[in-house]
């Protein structure tokens, strides 16, 4: 039996680059509307939203998923999260992935847009 791969790492301007790519997709109106609607439709309930918000902000970000060499579903994404958090002693880095993993983090608030650009 083949030993399961390796996991996917990013060298650390790599991460800093995808981190910016990821958090700019949600921060694209359609995009940042379609999820805070599902959010909305949640109502705290856990449940909905493993079934509901973690698809869509999934979805959303694929593009930079597939573009890294990660696959576009919610296993990949977990993999993009933890490949940014291997470089967790970047202050800058940090933030970017704090700001991700907090679209997929039940009862967090949608990161607020500092630093944006």
């Amino acid at each position: 039996m083949a030993a399961p791969p390796e996991p996917k790492k990013l060298a650390l301007d790599e991460a800093r680059v995808a981190a910016q790519e990821a958090v700019g997709l949600f921060n694209v109106p359609g995009n940042e509307a379609k999820l805070t609607a599902v959010r909305d439709q949640c109502q705290g309930d856990l449940g909905k939203f493993f079934m509901m918000v973690i698809p869509v902000a999934t979805e959303i970000v694929s593009p930079t998923l597939q573009k890294y060499g990660f696959e576009a579903n919610q296993g990949g994404a977990m993999q993009f999260v933890a490949a940014l958090q291997a470089h967790q002693a970047d202050p800058e880095l940090k933030e970017l992935a704090d700001n991700l993993k907090n679209r997929f983090m039940p009862g967090a608030p949608a990161p607020a847009e500092e630093g944006a650009d």
